[in-house]
């Protein structure tokens, strides 16, 4: 069995027979469990050099450790529903509650395809720390 520590990438290692062995992807869900129980342990995942983080972990940690990730400007995921829409305007994007009580930014080409979705609908997002902004919807084409 293969086991990749880079997330989401398949794992590239041969068989003994040296049959290439098939993409291993993880879904999403069993992504951000990846990531909450690694944030938990302090042991944190990277996306393109940023530490990665759950919103319940981050929530989970220390005053000083939260610092510490604010000031690296860490990625968390934010996977909850919609509860309500805070704004929209052309400047400063579109901004929404979660059912988890995170208040997330996103940029203004989102707006449609959250409104599609809809309150108490799904959503997976990567924000950056410490403001929850600049945050992009997971498994949503770029358009």
């Amino acid at each position: 069995m293969c086991v990749s520590s880079l997330v989401l990438l398949p794992c590239l290692a041969n068989e003994p027979n040296n049959i290439p062995l098939q993409p291993n992807f993880m879904n999403f869900d069993q992504f951000y469990m990846q990531v909450h129980t690694q944030t938990l342990a302090r042991n944190f995942v990277r996306f393109r050099h940023r530490v990665v983080v759950s919103r319940e972990g981050y929530h989970s940690l220390s005053l000083k450790e939260k610092e510490v990730l604010n000031q690296l400007h860490a990625l968390v995921l934010v996977f909850s529903k919609i509860s309500w829409f805070i704004y929209f305007n052309e400047q400063s994007g579109v901004g929404i509650s979660t059912t988890t009580n995170s208040h997330l930014q996103f940029d203004i080409r989102y707006y449609e395809t959250l409104k599609d979705i809809g309150i108490e609908g799904d959503i997976k997002a990567m924000c950056v720390l410490p403001y929850f902004d600049k945050c992009i919807l997971l498994g949503y084409r770029m358009f």
